[in-house]
């Protein structure tokens, strides 16, 4: 039976990368591309008099015989044409899909679904009101400061002189293709025999002195599941209303994916990693009371964590990417678009409390008998690498480590809830929402008086504004009290870990951790995560 566990977790190895890699493919299977239904290339040659276009717009048809997704790969080669241009994509009751502006622009491919009839018109652009119009008609702007502050943006509008302009437009328009459907059923049936695998490699039941490798072997096992079910289900429900429900998962993508965070990891990840840790022994920590004083040095100690965190973040996340042509946070992404209510049940609510469950209470408490550094350490990296990206693996890992001291030392996972939520709150919740306010009713402008004379003529405006900026700058404020803080604890030694008779040096104890077969399990399994991020941004 032995034997037979070791062959179940080797297969299991073998199997995790290349199914994250179909992972990709799985996702990613709305975006690919087939074949090219029109490759429009012509020179477009316009009259300019007294500071007006003739004519004022450009059709082009698209031949679409089937309604899809498709990719419009649009680019202009053009040197100074005094104008700028609106692009519209418009269905056959001429009602825009989807519209931008552009200036001196070189390329803008964008994927929209279209049907038969739709054709893309492109607008030329002088004043003022020309902008206007095209804002409103097609970009979803009403009158008001945000319409004001797109305007302002743009500005200001010299009026182009007499004479012929020309420039040359390309428009190539691809049919997007999904991968196929025995790809999808094979990672899905990929996935569902890792877990199966890993299910049947369990040890059902773990002696109390077993030494620290054989602990990590048993807790890296349970997160490999962990992470390895999570996947799954993410892909289950992916391809259930990608098949059953297309219709409502393309208008409500935003709000779905939020959805499957909360599926994933609240409904069916915790369970089943709760009920695989039954079979490892725990030892309770002694509980002690935080207090309100300390609750709130801690949280400013997390901010003094996530900032120098999250710029790290981001230089290493650019250093990768920028070379493939630069990515944008997709996680940031999702939550500057989704609705309020979602975004407070996954992030503010149900991830601090089920990631808190996981990567503090479910670990520590079964590492916590051979010594606080590897528990701690563990814990914190852990919670970094699940976050499957460089954006937020290091302030992930540092605030990993802080919440895990907090709950060796008073042994209530509340307070750690309590923290994660605090901060999820405060930057995935009040700051979208405030920076979202501040998108719609600030100001895009530089210029003081601009942005006075906006104020005063909105209300909306003058608030937003205001509060974007004391946000900022009361976040700055705390974020290096939290640095201070940090730096003044451990100077004064307040995060002296202590050491059991016996432990393990920590040299030893990460050579534990590092040479565990079933750790690299979940090693193998984030790493897997940082592939979904980032794999897509290698090969487009």
């Amino acid at each position: 039976m032995k034997s037979n566990k070791k062959l179940f977790t080797l297969l299991a190895l073998i199997l995790m990368i290349p199914f994250f890699v179909a992972c990709v493919i799985f996702i990613q299977s709305n975006n690919y591309k087939g074949d090219t239904i029109l490759n429009y290339d012509q020179t477009i040659t316009l009259m300019v008099s007294n500071g007006r276009v003739n004519p004022t717009s450009h059709a082009i048809s698209v031949p679409i015989t089937k309604t899809g997704n498709y990719a419009l790969d649009i680019s202009w080669d053009v040197k100074d044409p005094g104008f700028s241009t609106g692009c519209v994509a418009m269905n056959a009751n001429g009602e825009g899909i989807t519209a931008f502006t552009a200036a001196q622009i070189k390329h803008c491919p964008t994927t929209i679904a279209c049907e038969e009839g739709t054709s893309v018109k492109l607008f030329f652009l002088v004043d003022e009101n020309d902008y206007r119009d095209f804002a409103k008609n097609y970009m979803g702007y009403e009158d008001g400061p945000s319409l004001d502050s797109f305007i302002n943006l743009l500005a200001p509008f010299d009026a182009p002189k007499d004479g012929e302009r020309s420039f040359t437009i390309n428009l190539n328009v691809t049919e997007m293709v999904g991968a196929p459907m025995w790809l999808q059923l094979l990672t899905l049936a990929v996935g569902a025999v890792i877990v199966v695998l890993l299910w049947l490699a369990l040890k059902p039941e773990s002696a109390e002195g077993v030494a620290l490798k054989e602990r990590l072997d048993e807790v890296g096992h349970r997160l490999g599941i962990f992470v390895s079910v999570v996947m799954l289900a993410q892909m289950a429900v992916i391809f259930i209303l990608r098949t059953f429900f297309a219709d409502f998962t393309n208008q409500n993508g935003v709000m779905l994916s939020l959805i499957l965070v909360i599926v994933s990891v609240d409904l069916i990840g915790f369970p089943v990693t709760y009920l695989a840790c039954k079979g490892v022994p725990k030892q309770e920590i002694p509980q002690k009371s935080l207090g309100v004083g300390k609750f709130l040095l801690f949280v400013l100690m997390c901010y003094g964590i996530v900032l120098p965190g999250a710029m790290l973040g981001n230089i290493v996340h650019n250093l990768i990417t920028l070379p493939f042509g630069g990515a944008t946070s997709a996680i940031q992404t999702l939550l500057m678009n989704s609705d309020m209510f979602w975004r407070v049940l996954a992030v503010g609510i149900g991830a601090p409390i089920f990631e808190e469950l996981v990567f503090r209470k479910l670990l520590i408490d079964r590492t916590i008998k051979y010594g606080e550094f590897i528990s701690i350490f563990f814990s914190g990296l852990a919670f970094g690498l699940f976050h499957g990206n460089f954006q937020q693996f290091f302030f992930a890992f540092g605030l990993g480590m802080l919440f895990a001291f907090v709950y060796v030392r008073t042994g209530r996972i509340r307070y750690t809830i309590g923290l994660h939520m605090v901060v999820n709150m405060i930057t995935s919740v009040i700051t979208v929402f405030i920076s979202n306010k501040y998108a719609e009713y600030g100001v895009a402008s530089n210029d003081p008086t601009v942005i006075q004379e906006a104020m005063m003529a909105s209300p909306e405006t003058a608030l937003y504004t205001t509060l974007y900026s004391v946000w900022n700058f009361a976040l700055s404020g705390i974020a290096i009290a939290g640095v201070i803080l940090l730096i003044v604890f451990l100077a004064k030694k307040r995060f002296t870990l202590r050491k059991l008779e016996g432990e393990a040096t920590r040299g030893e104890a990460l050579r534990a951790l590092f040479t565990s077969k079933c750790v690299w399990i979940f090693l193998l399994a984030t790493i897997g995560l940082f592939l979904v991020s980032y794999l897509p941004v290698f090969l487009r």
